[in-house]
């Protein structure tokens, strides 16, 4: 890594990441409108990466499933099954009606990327914005927990694995990930949900089976996660998403994770 990049990359971590956890003390609207960026951002870089491929997702719509699902999760975060699948089968049938009267190449594909590239995004990650909500209305912190518990569990699958990771574990997808990273990652978390249980940190009144499942999510899921957005990137052949977080990547690249992690514990706490 070139000293530019590395200095981005400090920069990036020195004003990010206390900025982000203040944003999520802060909640509500301000944690709703940093979400909607990061979504945004996300969803522009995961459709400019298969124009390499001649497919041309669109945008426009992208942004419209966009804004119904962060409305959706920021108004109703205990979500009605009914009228959430009612709302996307209209949104489906809407985004066929249009594609019908595009003039691009391989509309089949365009429609079923920006699909994906909605389901796969807004509607998971967005998710996020739900749990927020319902910390405000319980005054409990599990966003800190979900976040926290994600860095964790990257740098130690990180450390871990650069150290002493031989066998590698999906190397078709991403060739620098190890078992030992991938269970350091899963450890590391398992013992960070205990230590919130052990102190008793306010609200947070985590049970055995709570330790257990989000050490799940987490640890396992949030891993899985990474490698989907991996396996997305070497289909295409790039390493980054964009350069848009210097040192860092793009934004779909900070936030793979979270983007499995999100949902099931989103439907954990709900159901």
């Amino acid at each position: 890594m070139s000293e530019k990049l590395k200095k981005g990359r400090t920069l990036v971590n020195a004003l990010g990441i206390p900025g982000l956890l203040f944003i999520i003390w802060l909640g509500g609207i301000y944690f709703t409108m940093l979400m909607s960026v990061v979504i945004f951002l996300a969803l522009k870089e995961f459709y400019g990466i298969y124009k390499e491929k001649g497919i041309y997702a669109s945008f426009p719509l992208g942004l419209v499933g966009a804004v119904f699902f962060i409305w959706f999760y920021h108004t109703e975060p205990y979500i009605n099954m009914l009228s959430f699948l009612q709302w996307v089968f209209v949104f489906t049938l809407f985004a066929l009606v249009v594609e019908l009267f595009s003039k691009k190449d391989n509309p089949a594909s365009n429609l079923a990327y920006t699909l994906l590239g909605i389901f796969y995004i807004p509607m998971l990650l967005g998710s996020l914005i739900a749990i927020r909500q319902m910390d405000m209305t319980y005054s409990t912190h599990f966003t800190f927990a979900i976040f926290i518990s994600v860095w964790i569990c990257d740098s130690a699958a990180f450390g871990f694995g650069t150290k002493w990771g031989k066998k590698k574990i999906l190397p078709r997808v991403s060739p620098d990930k190890s078992w030992v990273g991938c269970i350091a990652g899963f450890v590391s978390v398992f013992i960070f949900f205990n230590i919130l249980s052990y102190f008793n940190l306010p609200s947070l009144d985590f049970s055995i089976q709570d330790i257990f499942i989000f050490s799940i999510i987490s640890g396992i899921f949030g891993q899985l996660g990474d490698f989907t957005e991996s396996l997305f990137k070497r289909d295409i052949g790039i390493k980054d998403s964009s350069s848009f977080l210097l040192g860092h990547g793009g934004v779909l690249d900070r936030f793979d994770s979270l983007i499995f992690v999100a949902p099931l514990s989103y439907f954990y706490m709900v159901f």
